[in-house]
């Protein structure tokens, strides 16, 4: 293998696939996540709730979007196995955009609740898509990495969405400031279709910026990984894919449980306003966009993408433990050990994607990716759920950190049971 051609090879990857589809992620989680800053600026009280029951009713509706989600998973996997990410792309972002627009002009909760079901199904093929998307396109060796820096747009649109909400909130108050929120950030969804439409490329074979020897090249290399291509419903049953979904579901149960509630944790632990809380929230995704990056390049280095998924979320769950108990020491250090758990929180993502790849492919790929999807994101309804819940029974929201500190410490046993790191599926 020519050193040249293979770093030209990774070059255009990096410029025409993971560019481009780390900018659709960010528009994808903001879409999905904007609710938080919306709930912090107190979205649920201004359509008629009190404080407690607004807290749970902001519980319920981060968790219908995953009930949502949780439909289409695998049916959608296959369809983009079999005729491309365009097409399913291009009508998703189109349906989100819609639906994040109208949870704008929404008058009633229970209108939110339906929004944020139909908001699921919607964006449900793009996750999971992506991931099968990086596995036509990437070597068993590059994958943590190429999902590391698809990964980046998950903190990074925590950064974005951070200061998109100061601003708007600054500029137009809480209100109607939160409704401004999802009219600016759905209208992104909606333009977006465009550039998917004209820019995206399907499958290695159909790339027009890659010469026929760098096409047989990646597709040589591709095809002699070494993993199998065995019948999906086989897969599925796989006792191995089984605990890869239970891994991401406690994993995602944390992950969505620090996410959502992020903005409100903070105002309540420092007092600040919501414009502040969400300048704020800022600095625990920018350093987990920074740290995953390199967790993952160390992971792909060694080849020990289990080891390293397990040691993140031995980070998260210390971090997310410290941070409670710190809190009756100093809001600061509390704040500081809630920005560690954040590497531990996010960083898992890109390892943890690695594993399944490396002994599924094709259909079974497809299908086992979007089954373990499914199944971790329903942790979406879990996390938001129980930290609200929680919040509203004590008043507090330390029994939630220390819930989701006990979740990510669960998962990293779990993913240490996992066989299939290195040997294929026979």
């Amino acid at each position: 293998m020519s050193s040249s051609i293979w770093n030209t090879l990774w070059k255009k990857r990096v410029t025409h696939i993971i560019l481009f589809v780390l900018v659709l992620y960010l528009i994808n989680f903001l879409d999905r996540v904007n609710i938080s800053y919306a709930i912090d600026a107190g979205m649920f009280k201004d359509l008629g709730l009190s404080s407690a029951a607004a807290t749970v009713a902001a519980s319920l509706a981060s968790s219908l979007f995953f009930i949502g989600y949780f439909i289409p998973q695998i049916f959608s996997n296959l369809l983009i196995s079999r005729i491309g990410v365009r097409k399913v792309f291009a009508l998703a972002f189109l349906s989100w955009g819609i639906i994040t627009v109208l949870i704008g002009l929404s008058t009633s909760v229970t209108e939110v609740y339906i929004l944020r079901f139909l908001l699921g199904i919607a964006e449900a093929p793009f996750y999971a898509g992506v991931i099968f998307y990086l596995s036509l396109w990437f070597t068993r060796k590059e994958r943590a990495t190429a999902n590391s820096l698809f990964n980046a747009a998950i903190p990074i649109s925590g950064i974005i969405g951070g200061l998109i909400a100061g601003a708007i909130f600054s500029v137009y108050g809480n209100y109607p400031g939160w409704r401004y929120l999802f009219f600016y950030e759905g209208g992104l969804a909606i333009v977006a279709v465009i550039f998917i439409l004209a820019l995206m490329t399907d499958f290695p074979k159909d790339a027009k910026w890659l010469t026929t020897e760098e096409k047989n090249l990646l597709l040589s290399e591709i095809e002699t990984s070494p993993n199998v291509h065995t019948k999906w419903t086989r897969a599925l049953a796989d006792p191995d894919v089984i605990k890869l979904a239970i891994v991401y579901f406690l994993g995602v149960t944390s992950l969505y449980g620090y996410t959502i509630w992020l903005p409100s944790i903070i105002s309540s632990f420092s007092g600040l306003s919501a414009a502040l809380s969400s300048f704020l929230s800022a600095i625990p995704y920018l350093i987990a966009s920074i740290s995953l990056i390199f967790i993952a390049r160390y992971a792909d280095k060694k080849q020990t993408h289990k080891w390293v998924t397990f040691y993140v979320f031995l980070i998260a769950g210390i971090g997310l433990a410290a941070s409670a108990a710190a809190l009756r020491i100093s809001a600061v250090l509390s704040f500081v050990f809630f920005v560690i758990a954040a590497i531990g929180i996010y960083s898992f993502l890109s390892p943890f994607w690695a594993i399944p790849t490396k002994f599924l492919k094709g259909e079974s790929a497809a299908a086992s990716i979007g089954l373990i999807n499914a199944v971790g994101n329903l942790g979406g309804i879990a996390g938001p759920i129980i930290v609200g819940v929680l919040k509203a029974y004590t008043n507090s929201f330390l029994p939630g950190i220390y819930t989701m500190a006990a979740f990510a410490f669960v998962a990293g046993i779990v993913v240490l049971l996992i066989k299939k790191d290195v040997r294929t599926m026979t």
